[in-house]
């Protein structure tokens, strides 16, 4: 695959087949998120790939965030309430994934979160993963479960930066329009 046609052919799959993922092709895509530019070449990305029971155990706190968040998106989806509840029935299944993979960054030389290179190489992630014929979304509503995640996965010291559930696509999700006017030239 071209990287072209990656770029423009990756969607957000957010509905998974059961079958489990070969463990080779995880540690391919990994490895192709560790090769991302980071600043001043730290390499601090860190990622936790999770199934099994402990996936299992971390859905459920999936589900908890959700809840967190439920009041604030019923009110900015209150003419769209089926959104809240796709949102709603994601959030306790995760799209049935087999895998999740946890990105964290690590710190900065002056104490700060380098979130930055983190999400340098979650994009060559998900990109990788499409190369894969896997399918994958960023999502980070579960953050605001930050604190149990980590106690869950024994992290210390680390920034969770986002969640990606991984497996074979069960959809063929929508091409979104791409919104205009977001390129500015200047001296040309």
């Amino acid at each position: 695959m071209e990287l072209f046609d990656a770029i423009k052919g990756r969607r957000s799959v957010r509905k998974f087949k059961p079958d489990p993922v070969p463990k080779e092709v995880l540690e391919g895509i990994l490895e192709l998120a560790l090769w991302a530019p980071s600043g001043m070449n730290r390499q601090e990305s860190y990622f936790i790939v999770v199934q099994g029971e402990k996936k299992e155990e971390l859905r459920k706190i999936f589900s908890d965030a959700f809840n967190d968040m439920k009041p604030t998106l019923e009110k900015v989806f209150a003419e769209k309430p089926k959104i809240v509840e796709g949102m709603r029935v994601f959030f306790e299944t995760y799209g049935g994934a087999p895998v999740f993979i946890f990105a964290y960054a690590g710190k900065m030389p002056n104490g700060g979160w380098d979130t930055n290179s983190s999400a340098v190489a979650v994009q060559n992630l998900l990109l990788a993963a499409h190369e894969a014929g896997l399918g994958s979304t960023w999502t980070d509503g579960v953050l605001r479960k930050e604190k149990e995640i980590n106690e869950a996965l024994g992290i210390e010291d680390r920034k969770l930066i986002c969640v990606l559930p991984v497996g074979y696509p069960d959809e063929t999700p929508r091409v979104p329009p791409r919104r205009e006017d977001r390129i500015e030239w200047i001296g040309f």
